[in-house]
């Protein structure tokens, strides 16, 4: 007779192991919230409703102008202590609520996909930024102020600075399991991207400004402020040219055949921009015109690699690089250049070079290392922090010119498409013009920020 007051012994049945041996996995995976997570845990719902929904959500962000931006709203250039104080109040208070409405933005998600682990690295390191701005004490003299801008450096300098390749890795594996339309996701991923730059052009030119009254200069620069320089585009474009030679003699040999780089136009122009943005977007788009071009070259058996020619014209609203080559043409449709998702296969490719880039695979919110590297910050840097600051060489970690600097081996397939948000957030544009079989023309538009010091404007400062 069948004893059925005991548990049936499935093992018999099934090769898998035994429910006592699969319990401890079931349970994590079915948990409500990351057993390793500091933000997301069994308050965290109340904590959210009763803060960040009920106190910052209402709070709307200032749309502002690059004048504002650098003056915070004196008219003088002149930086004096209550400049620095007003300048260092405004930005606590504006970054709270402005990283306040992107979290709200991650949480209307559908589940399925702010749950993907990259994007809930973002959440996570949101609401990271999030309660450390609002729980810093209130700005009310020098040192605070001081305690503040070493504050705002390591939050520049610590793993939250990993949120770009975050959001990147979360949209081509969304790509890949089919998680969300394409379109939409795009979307969301420049929107995301231009309140990120609007971000840390306030707290980097705060920074700037601490630095500059801490180490005696007393005057900041014109209307824009320190963080923008002006610019030599054809300086700019030999060091992207020199970039990109290293950068084929990397992926090919020494000897290898390099196009011959022409300047037309107005050659001598210095324009006022933010330098690791132009760096990254003209070393980026020459990068691809010398890739293709050297491929060409070997492809057709050439002598000579045909030259890429940069046409620069000015006018008074914008600056325009023409930047034409001779190497066949985009060999797939406009769509897939300007889309950080691609095709499966294409994000696929993508998403596996990401893995290898060193030092962005493997941080995660949730690892010691991470840990670690938050009180390293914070700590053994802190001094070296406030020396640079009163001596006036501060300096700003670049994301962005560590994936424009990355090994040719790591093809990550986004280049343009974050060229293209960053051309946008500076009004102007970025378009490819291909002949199949003959060549591309890349038109890079660019802003003239001196005409729009007083736009008002909401993530694109």
């Amino acid at each position: 007779m069948l004893d059925v007051s005991q548990m049936p012994d499935f093992s018999r049945y099934s090769p898998t192991k035994s429910i006592n041996e699969l319990a401890p996995y079931i349970s994590k995976t079915l948990s409500a919230y990351p057993s390793e997570s500091k933000y997301i845990n069994q308050q965290h719902y109340y904590h959210n409703e009763n803060v960040l929904v009920e106190k910052y959500l209402p709070k709307q962000p200032h749309p502002m102008s690059l004048k504002q931006l650098a003056q915070y709203y004196d008219d003088s250039s002149k930086l004096t202590r209550q400049k620095i104080l007003n300048s260092g109040k405004f930005v606590k208070e504006e970054l709270c609520v402005r990283i306040a409405h992107k979290i709200n933005r991650l949480q209307n998600l559908p589940f399925n996909l702010v749950n993907n682990f990259h994007f809930n690295q973002v959440y996570e390191s949101y609401y990271n930024i999030f309660e450390r701005f609002r729980k810093f004490p209130e700005i009310k003299d020098e040192e605070t102020n001081l305690q503040f801008a070493k504050f705002l450096h390591a939050i520049l300098s610590d793993f939250n600075s990993l949120n770009l390749p975050h959001l990147i890795m979360g949209a081509l594996e969304s790509c890949i399991l089919d998680l969300y339309p394409q379109d939409k996701m795009d979307q969301l991923i420049s929107e995301l991207l231009r309140a990120r730059i609007s971000r840390r052009l306030i707290v980097e030119e705060h920074l700037s400004m601490t630095s500059n009254y801490l180490s005696g200069r007393k005057e900041n620069m014109l209307v824009l402020g320190d963080i923008f320089q002006k610019c030599s585009a054809k300086a700019y474009l030999h060091d992207a040219r020199t970039m990109c030679e290293a950068y084929m003699k990397n992926m090919y040999f020494d000897g290898i055949k390099m196009p011959q780089l022409i300047l037309h136009g107005d050659t001598d122009l210095e324009f006022y921009f933010l330098p690791s943005h132009l760096k990254f977007l003209l070393g980026e788009i020459l990068r691809n015109k010398y890739e293709a071009t050297v491929k060409e070259t070997i492809r057709l058996g050439l002598d000579e690699a045909p030259p890429i020619v940069v046409t620069i014209i000015e006018n008074d609203q914008s600056y325009l690089f023409r930047i034409s080559d001779r190497a066949g043409g985009v060999p797939y449709p406009d769509k897939l250049i300007w889309s950080f998702g691609k095709s499966q296969e294409l994000a696929t490719q993508s998403l596996a070079n990401f893995h290898h880039l060193p030092g962005l695979q493997r941080e995660s919110l949730y690892d010691s290392s991470s840990q670690v590297m938050e009180r390293y910050t914070q700590t053994s840097l802190d001094h070296m922090t406030e020396t640079n600051l009163k001596k006036g060489r501060f300096k700003f970690e670049k994301p962005l010119i560590d994936l424009l600097q990355r090994s040719p081996r790591y093809k990550l397939g986004i280049g343009l498409a974050l060229c293209k948000v960053y051309a946008e957030y500076w009004n102007g544009d970025l378009t490819v013009h291909s002949i199949q079989g003959y060549g591309t023309d890349t038109v890079l538009k660019l802003g003239n920020l001196m005409t729009n010091t007083d736009r008002l404007q909401l993530d694109r400062v």
